[in-house]
C-alpha cells in the first residue's frame, strides 16, 4: 500500500492535492465542531474502514463517540496519540473524475451517508463531494436521510443532534421543529419538506414542515386507539407514509385518509407497492401489485420465491419510477440476502447475486434500512448499498454493476435528488 500523504502539507485551503488513489482533491477549510478536535488534511480515500461494513458502521457508533471523547481529553492535556493525523478526516473532500459518470449526461444526483460521511455524487459533473459527519450518538438504524434542494438533513429517531449538510458547505446542527426526538418522513415531491410527528400520545399527529423549519402544508391525523404505530411511519414512495400495525400489514396513510393494504409490503414505490399474501401458515405466498391510488390490484405469476426479508420493519424493497421492477432482499442458499430485480408484468426474478446481508450476528437483515436502495430517475440505475458498506451501481438492463470510478467510504442509505 502506498505510503499516506503528510498530515501538513502546505497546501492552503481550496488548492488541488493528489490523494494516495491518484485523485484530484479539493481541500475544503479546517472546521471545528464544538468542542472536538480540529480536524486536519486526510487524503486517504476511505481509509481507517474496517471490512465489517454496515453492520461495523452501526454498532460501532457508541465506541467512535468514546473515542472522540478521549481524544479531545487527550488533546487538552497537550498530549497528542499516535497517527492522529490518520483519523482526523477533512470536513469536505472534492474529487473531479473529468467526465461523466456511469455516462449519464441528466442532472440528477446521487447521495449516500455511511458513519461519518456524506456523499454526494454528480454523475453528469464527474464531481464526488464527500463531507464530514460527526457520529450520531446513537445506535439506533432508524435513521432520516432527507434530500433538499440545497442540502441534506440526517436524524436519527432518538433524541440525539441531527446534522444537516448544506451543497459545497460544512455539516452543522440541525435545530428548531426538525431536531426533535423522532425521525423525520420526507414530504411529497418538490416541497422540500419532511413529515415531522406531532400531537399527543393519545391523538398523534405528523405536520409537514420545510426543511428550513417552518410549516408547510397540512397534518395526518391518526385514529385515536387505532390498531397503526405511529412512531413506525416511513415513507410510501410517494410524499407520504405507511404505517405498521405491529401484525406485518400495514395502512397506507395522508391527509384525510386512512386504508389497510393487502398482505405485508415488500417494496414502495410512486405509482404502486409490492406486497406479498401468504396463507395461514404463509406456506404458501404470492406478490400482488397495488396500485396507490387504490384504484387496481393484480397478481402476479408463480409464487414468492425464496424466503423474503419481508416479515420486518420497514420495507427494503424499491419499485423503479416507470413501475416495471421491483428490486427486493430475498434469502437463499447459505442464508444470505442478495438483491433480486422482479419484473411487475411478468412475475420473474433475477438475482443480482449482491450480498445485503449473510446470517450470524447481527441477525440476517437487521442492518437493512427503506433507504438501502434507490432507483435512478430515468429507471436504469440502481443504487445499493450492500453488505460491507460497498455503494454499488447496478445496470438494470443487464443486471451487472458498473464501477464508479473511485473508492468511496462506506455507506449505509442512499437517496437521490431529481
Amino acid at each position: 500500500m502506498p505510503a499516506a500523504p503528510a498530515h501538513d502539507s502546505g497546501q492552503g485551503a481550496g488548492r488541488p492535492g493528489v490523494s494516495q488513489y491518484g485523485e484530484v482533491v479539493q481541500y475544503g477549510e479546517v472546521v471545528q465542531y464544538g468542542e472536538v478536535v480540529q480536524y486536519g488534511e486526510v487524503l486517504e480515500f476511505g481509509a481507517g474502514r474496517s471490512s465489517g461494513g454496515r453492520w461495523l458502521a452501526r454498532t460501532g457508533l457508541a465506541c467512535l463517540v468514546l473515542a472522540a471523547v478521549v481524544a479531545v481529553a487527550v488533546g487538552g492535556t497537550g498530549q497528542h496519540p499516535r497517527h492522529a493525523a490518520k483519523t482526523r478526516p477533512r470536513a469536505v473532500r472534492v474529487i473531479a473524475a473529468g467526465h461523466s459518470l456511469l455516462g449519464v449526461t441528466a442532472g440528477w444526483e446521487l447521495f449516500a451517508r455511511g458513519p461519518d460521511d456524506l456523499v454526494r455524487i454528480q454523475l453528469a459533473q464527474g464531481k464526488i463531494s464527500v463531507t464530514y459527519v460527526p457520529p450520531l450518538e446513537s445506535a439506533n438504524p432508524n435513521v432520516a436521510f432527507v434530500i433538499g434542494a440545497h442540502e441534506a438533513v440526517i436524524k436519527s429517531a432518538d433524541l440525539v443532534p441531527g446534522y444537516v449538510v448544506p451543497d459545497g458547505g460544512q455539516a452543522r446542527l440541525l435545530t428548531g421543529p426538525l431536531a426533535g426526538d423522532s425521525a423525520l418522513i420526507p414530504g411529497p415531491p418538490r416541497t422540500q419538506a419532511a413529515w415531522v410527528p406531532s400531537g399527543s400520545a393519545t391523538s398523534p399527529e405528523l405536520t409537514l414542515v420545510s426543511l428550513s423549519g417552518h410549516r408547510a402544508g397540512p397534518t395526518i391525523r391518526f385514529r385515536p386507539g387505532g390498531p397503526q404505530a405511529p412512531a413506525n411511519a416511513v415513507s410510501d414512495g410517494r410524499g407520504y407514509v405507511l404505517v405498521s400495525t405491529g401484525s406485518f400489514s400495514a395502512y397506507d396513510t395522508g391527509p384525510g385518509w386512512d386504508r389497510p393494504l393487502p398482505g405485508t409490503v415488500v417494496a414502495v414505490g410512486s405509482a404502486s407497492w409490492l406486497v406479498m399474501t401468504c396463507d395461514p401458515l404463509y406456506r404458501h405466498c404470492r406478490y400482488e401489485v397495488v396500485d396507490t391510488a387504490g384504484s387496481d390490484r393484480r397478481i402476479l405469476p408463480g409464487s414468492a420465491a425464496g424466503y423474503p426479508d419481508y416479515f420486518s420493519w420497514p420495507p427494503t424493497g424499491v419499485i423503479a419510477p416507470d413501475d416495471s421492477t421491483a428490486a427486493v432482499a430475498e434469502s437463499g442458499r447459505g442464508g444470505r440476502l442478495t438483491v433480486h430485480l422482479i419484473n411487475l408484468r411478468s412475475g420473474a426474478s433475477r438475482n443480482l447475486k449482491i450480498v445485503m446481508g449473510t446470517p450470524g450476528n447481527p441477525p440476517l437483515g437487521a442492518d437493512l434500512n427503506d433507504q438501502s436502495m434507490v432507483w435512478s430517475p430515468d429507471s436504469r440505475w440502481l443504487f445499493v448499498a450492500a453488505a460491507g458498506g460497498k455503494l454499488v451501481a447496478v445496470d438494470a438492463r443487464t443486471g451487472k454493476a458498473e464501477s464508479l470510478w473511485t473508492k468511496l467510504p462506506a455507506v449505509s442509505q442512499v437517496a437521490i435528488r431529481a
